[in-house]
């Protein structure tokens, strides 16, 4: 139902009942009438027509989406941080890739520490850009002077979205580290890898916020 006019008037005249339920009607269209329950918002179908958008889930950020009735939506914000709480043992002279088995927090059941351990998963419902992010420290501190080659990247399935290296680093006495970043449009099931390269046969050490590490979050809809 959409709002309905009302005659106009001068001080002479009475409210009619068709005045009165008029105005009765058109009330029970605004926000009293429409909403249910707590966190619920009013927005417009149409010219004169309010509608119910219910309260999104805990965690939900609102925002236009034009193919919504309402012309708003509530979006899932994933995000996730999974890391490796002991050290790993990479194959030399090929890229590898390293596995988590323990989560600093994941909002959207991304990451599993039972299967597919090496894993980030883009959920249902989270299409979006998303930031993404990675870290691994390479025990380099014994390797003597000796000049070698280390990377890192991060694929999009089998497809490299990002990569730092292989690059050729003389290092002695000090552990060396790498970072990397991107930010990438992304979609539902679609799943992130991150993978090393080294060709001395040294360990991934495990540094608390450091390494190996890998995250990623939703930072907006789909372009």
């Amino acid at each position: 139902m959409a709002f309905a006019s009302l005659p106009a008037k001068i001080a002479s005249d009475t409210l009619t009942l068709t005045n009165y339920n008029t105005i009765r009607d058109n009330f029970e269209l605004t926000a009293p009438g429409l909403v249910t329950t707590k966190g619920d918002i009013v927005a417009a179908t149409a010219a004169n027509a309010p509608a119910r958008l219910a309260v999104g889930a805990n965690g939900t950020l609102l925002g236009a989406a034009s193919g919504e009735t309402t012309g708003l939506k509530y979006f899932i914000t994933p995000s996730v941080r999974a890391y490796n709480n002991a050290a790993i043992d990479p194959a030399t002279g090929s890229w590898v890739t390293l596995t988590f088995n323990a989560e600093r927090w994941d909002t959207n059941d991304m990451h599993s520490t039972a299967s597919n351990t090496e894993r980030l998963t883009i959920p249902t419902g989270g299409d979006g850009i998303y930031t993404i992010d990675g870290g691994a420290l390479f025990d380099t501190s014994g390797v003597g002077g000796t000049g070698a080659y280390y990377g890192i990247r991060v694929l999009l399935g089998a497809t490299v979205i990002q990569q730092i290296g292989p690059i050729e680093l003389t290092m002695n006495t000090h552990d060396m580290g790498l970072a990397i970043s991107a930010q990438y449009s992304l979609a539902a099931t679609n799943y992130l890898t991150l993978q090393i390269y080294t060709s001395v046969d040294i360990n991934i050490l495990s540094t608390a916020n450091f390494s190996p590490e890998f995250g990623a979050t939703w930072l907006r809809g789909a372009p």
